[in-house]
């Protein structure tokens, strides 16, 4: 049924938000072909829809797979997405939150190597549970390997250490 406005007149859908909402869908649908099969199980969507992205994920970009993004499409606007954006929302939480923290995490490599036994302390206090003499011996290969011009096999282990006493904290 048409909505009418007071004068009896059809109201027609304003079409930039239509297209704004059709693009908006075509970017889930993109976002939903880049997962794995376990995680687009997880989104409770219907099996055709399902199958419609499996083909279109193995597709080369061509007009045949921007026809296939189409109809994925058209099958995904008959179906409830609060639950798929709520997921999508989530993970992605997830994912600043875990950059977050490895930048974190950066800044103590860089300050422990730059600055040694002062930012050293600093991160003991923070983290109690951490081994002095292992952080000591990383961070002292670390700086022999910034002055000689090594890779950075020892700053690599030290950011690895980081990484497992934030984990444990």
């Amino acid at each position: 049924m048409k909505e009418l406005d007071e004068d009896g007149l059809v109201i027609r859908p304003n079409k930039t938000q239509l297209k704004k909402e059709l693009a908006d869908l075509q970017a889930l649908v993109m976002e939903i072909m880049k997962l794995g099969d376990g995680d687009r199980n997880k989104l409770h969507l219907d099996s055709q829809f399902l199958e419609g992205v499996a083909l279109a994920a193995k597709m080369k970009p061509s007009t045949g797979r921007n026809r296939q993004i189409k109809y994925l499409v058209k099958l995904l606007q008959k179906q409830d997405l609060e639950y798929v954006r709520q997921w999508f929302d989530t993970r992605n939480s997830k994912h600043a939150e875990e950059n977050r923290r490895f930048h974190v995490l950066e800044q103590w490599r860089d300050r422990l190597v730059e600055e040694g036994d002062a930012a050293l302390g600093e991160f003991l206090e923070q983290f109690p549970q951490a081994d002095r003499q292992q952080l000591r011996a990383l961070i002292r290969g670390a700086v022999r390997e910034q002055s000689t011009g090594k890779p950075a096999g020892a700053g690599r282990k030290l950011f690895r250490l980081l990484r497992e006493i934030s984990a444990d904290s």
